[in-house]
């Protein structure tokens, strides 16, 4: 099985400036980060296209070039996540979803030379979560998030019709909001699924348990974001954490890893850590399932 990272996490770079190395932002380059994550063992990169808006013109041409090259000699594979900071496929203002779209495009557009296995995409973000979380009857939430969904309807409609490839290699997120209404997007735009553990073992996404999850969407699963996650209730508060090493949360790791091997899964198996916490997390999955074969 394929294990990559995303190694530009922000945490990473904090650590960098705990720990007293400079952080020279003008002088950043993605293949190095690349190269840092082949060096402690991975072979798939998930590059996160939220960059190339922090930093402008950190995504050249150059860039991707220089990353065709490193998966040629290194053997490495890549994804793309599409950008989830500060856009809102959901949203009920046109304005905001016309830039939302323009955001899609643009990044599928500067990614596509790298031919990445898939576009990991949420098509609904911060506000549709908001709304999610109102305190209202279970009945009216329904025809709210309907709503979102509608709108995310109109925003993938106009994205799919400006983009020249397979719509297989979409790869919508399971994130803060129904998955079941997530799904009739799926479904109608033929898409795929990227399966976060962590959010769904949070209670983000599903009141499915992770196996339940795979049984009812595996037949569109590409791609996994890989972390530990839980969802308590105490003192009559909700406690949700995601984003943690293996080990850590819920995760029926053994059980889920025995399904993937039964299935022949191929897709990448990205984790959604720092690069210090995927190397934790690998250790565990080592120790925990040593019949999985690590490539």
């Amino acid at each position: 099985m394929r294990f990559g990272v995303q190694p530009l996490q922000f945490l990473d770079v904090m650590q960098r400036i705990v720990d007293g190395f400079s952080v020279d932002l003008s002088k950043f380059s993605f293949p190095d980060f690349c190269i840092t994550s082949v060096m402690e063992g991975f072979r798939h990169v998930e590059l996160t296209m939220d960059i190339e808006y922090i930093l402008p013109g950190s995504l050249k041409k150059d860039t991707f070039r220089k990353l065709i090259d490193l998966g040629e000699s290194l053997g490495i594979t890549y994804s793309v996540h599409l950008p989830l900071w500060s856009v809102e496929l959901a949203s009920p203002n046109p304005f905001v979803r016309r830039g939302s779209v323009e955001s899609m495009v643009h990044s599928i557009e500067l990614a596509k030379d790298l031919n990445p296995e898939c576009y990991v995409i949420h098509i609904t973000g911060a506000l549709a979560s908001e709304f999610t979380r109102l305190n209202i009857p279970r009945s009216y939430k329904y025809i709210v998030n309907k709503g979102m969904l509608s709108n995310s309807i109109r925003s993938l409609e106009e994205i799919v019709s400006k983009i020249d490839i397979p719509s297989r290699k979409i790869a919508v997120e399971n994130v803060e909001f129904p998955f079941d209404l997530t799904r009739e997007a799926i479904d109608r735009f033929d898409l795929s699924i990227c399966l976060d553990t962590g959010h769904l073992l949070a209670g983000f996404s599903d009141e499915l348990s992770i196996m339940d999850f795979l049984d009812k969407h595996y037949d569109r699963l590409i791609e996994i974001h890989l972390h530990d996650g839980f969802f308590r209730v105490e003192h009559g508060l909700a406690i949700r954490r995601d984003h943690l090493p293996l080990g850590e949360g819920d995760l029926p790791l053994v059980e889920f890893m025995k399904y993937l091997q039964f299935k022949g899964f191929r897709g990448p198996i990205v984790f959604e850590l720092s690069l210090r916490d995927s190397k934790r997390s690998l250790d565990v999955l080592r120790n925990t399932c040593p019949w999985v074969t690590i490539e």
